[in-house]
């Protein structure tokens, strides 16, 4: 599809490292980076991503790009972009943990993708002042990563893609269950092999996608 715009969203762990590069594409790119800086960390992480965007003006039709553990939110940023009258044209999962039926929270997802990776980090967490994982730019806290995350009724409204860099990212476990999980949606899923350009791979998941 030819979007207005491209909406790249990092996940509340923090940024993407090695994302995209906007000025390689041929339509305009907001990348953002939204915090989640008190509970609930959902819902303030959805507050920082609409301010930002209401400051970027991204013009319809929008394909919202996840990254990380803002896959999940996605849904719900896109119910509030089309509040604010922008058409919500497809989306693009990059290394992102998935929405799922019902309302899940972050350790849900991980322990979907690796049991022992989050039993572990659950038994940390309970630790006073704990915050995991460490080598996340803002790690979360037990209340982070056992918060019921907003419910999808009704999703996806638009066509998905799947890009699996095959990078290591905090707090999603393998990427290639997540990868398999949306080809088991029947989505489109790119696998980058060595040496593949994130900027050029991301372009082509959104130039596959219906619309």
């Amino acid at each position: 599809m030819q979007p207005g715009a491209v909406v790249v969203v990092s996940g509340p762990l923090g940024p993407w490292a090695g994302g995209p590069r906007p000025s390689s594409v041929p339509y305009p790119v907001v990348v953002a980076a939204p915090v989640a800086e008190r509970r609930p960390y959902a819902v303030s992480w959805l507050a920082d991503a609409a301010r930002r965007l209401l400051a970027a003006t991204p013009a319809s039709p929008l394909v919202l790009v996840a990254h990380g553990t803002a896959g999940p939110l996605l849904p719900a940023l896109a119910r509030a972009q089309r509040a604010a009258g922008r058409r919500v044209g497809g989306y693009v999962f990059a290394d992102a943990t998935l929405p799922r039926p019902g309302a899940p929270s972050h350790l849900d997802l991980l322990r979907a993708a690796d049991g022992p990776a989050a039993d572990a980090a659950h038994d940390a967490l309970h630790g006073s002042g704990a915050v995991w994982p460490p080598d996340a730019a803002h790690p979360g806290d037990h209340d982070f990563w056992t918060e019921r995350l907003p419910p999808a009724p009704d999703w996806p409204d638009a066509p998905c893609g799947y890009l699996h860099t095959g990078a290591a990212v905090p707090g999603v476990g393998p990427g290639g269950f997540w990868a398999r999980s949306a080809a088991a949606r029947g989505w489109p899923v790119h696998t980058m092999a060595g040496g593949d350009d994130v900027t050029a791979a991301l372009a082509g998941v959104i130039d596959a996608l219906p619309g």
